[in-house]
């Protein structure tokens, strides 16, 4: 268990410190600079590629602990899932402090954009009034600090049994056969 909680804890902050570096590069800005309209899909391609390659090394450091070396397919699953949950506690709690404390105008902006897309809801037609009104409560609930935090866990750990399901195919080795020895004499 303690090489999945290191390997999920690494995981969550690279997560983390790839979100502080676009947050301090302006990637969480309303207002897209030419650079930041490079920056953040670098930083999101980075994240992508950081959450598969440290999960694959957990769901490999998993299998290379065991005395055998083996690991079957759903052991493999297994570890990845544990490793990923970790992580998406721990970045469900950071988006908690990322939201309320380090910027929290990401989200007032996001309110503040209410107004224009009512106004885009009510050209098209397409909904009453009363849609309308629960959109928006429930657009005011997942743009809040514990909305963000319900909405990375789910997104960590949809992204974490998908890339232990891959990890846990390339990763498996099967147990080597037990040396037959001979019954012993009488």
């Amino acid at each position: 268990m303690k090489t999945k909680f290191i390997y999920g804890a690494f995981l969550a902050l690279a997560g983390i410190v790839l979100q502080l570096v676009g947050y301090f590069l302006g990637t969480e800005e309303a207002v897209r600079t030419a650079g930041s309209m490079i920056l953040g899909p670098v930083l999101w391609f980075l994240s992508v590629v950081a959450f598969c390659l440290i999960l694959w090394l957990g769901v490999r450091a998993v299998r290379d602990e065991k005395p055998d070396q083996s690991m079957t397919y759903g052991q493999g699953v297994g570890a990845g899932v544990v490793i990923a949950l970790i992580a998406s506690v721990i970045a469900a709690i950071y988006a908690v402090i990322h939201f309320a404390i380090i910027n929290p105008a990401f989200i007032q902006r996001m309110i503040d954009m209410m107004p224009e897309v009512r106004q885009q809801w009510e050209q098209s037609g397409k909904m009453s009034e009363d849609m309308m009104d629960t959109m928006e409560k429930f657009m005011r609930m997942i743009f809040s600090p514990a909305g963000a935090a319900v909405g990375v866990f789910i997104k960590e750990m949809i992204g974490g049994v998908i890339v232990s399901l891959i990890a846990a195919a390339i990763v498996k080795r099967n147990p080597q056969p037990a040396a037959q020895v001979p019954p012993p004499l009488a």
